[in-house]
């Protein structure tokens, strides 16, 4: 929004530049401009968010926002910070609702304190993202006909890559565990492919590593 107010500035002094200079702009030229500009700004933060396969441009675009909450929080949970994570997901109001219970369900499973999750992931009203928080509590507590039922809801192909992943991982097939886990990569784009090479660079490295990503 910062952005959109700067450049609604910059468009409005080169009007001002320009009729000084004597120069006229037809109304519809100026109003097509403005909407031009809008197009710009609107579809450069959708491609890095939601599109981009580029993780170096996602995790620049956070880091030059993460005085905002919700930048902040994506950062800390890409990076294993559940304390931090937990701070900024707390101060998510309004629009930001559903990203906060999604997170407070992620730490929750983090910390191995399923039945919170739960709890939580069942207050989410987004479809995708409540069934494939279940489907990950459903697992973890090794119920397996559960976790089939949610897992077959989860319409984003790269969250079902995902809980294949973990599956094969808990169950001790570390190379299917691998080719799931780049098919997820492979197959998210955006913030949400930034936050899975992250985890999973992190989980590499862990020596108590219990989930695969």
């Amino acid at each position: 929004m910062r952005t959109l107010i700067i450049w609604c500035i910059v468009g409005a002094a080169i009007g001002w530049t320009l009729g000084m200079a004597g120069v006229q702009i037809p109304d519809w030229a100026a109003v097509g401009i403005v909407i031009a500009l809008v197009v710009v700004i609107v579809g450069y933060h959708a491609y890095v968010l939601f599109w981009t396969k580029n993780i170096q441009l996602v995790e620049a675009y956070l880091k030059k926002r993460k005085k905002q909450p919700y930048y902040a929080l994506m950062l800390a949970l890409a990076n294993g910070d559940l304390e931090k994570a937990e701070r900024y997901a707390e101060q998510l109001t309004g629009k930001y609702e559903e990203a906060r219970k999604s997170a407070l369900a992620n730490i929750q499973i983090e910390k191995n304190q399923l039945d919170e999750a739960a709890d939580i992931a069942n207050e989410i009203k987004n479809d995708t993202v409540r069934y494939y928080n279940q489907a990950l509590v459903a697992l973890m507590q090794g119920k397996e006909e559960q976790f089939a039922q949610a897992k077959n809801n989860v319409a984003n192909p790269a969250l079902c890559y995902v809980l294949e992943a973990e599956k094969a991982f808990r169950q001790g097939d570390k190379k299917e565990a691998e080719q799931l886990g780049h098919l997820a990569i492979s197959s998210a784009r955006g913030l949400q492919k930034y936050v899975l090479v992250r985890s999973l660079e992190r989980q590499q490295k862990n020596p108590n590593r219990h989930s695969f990503f």
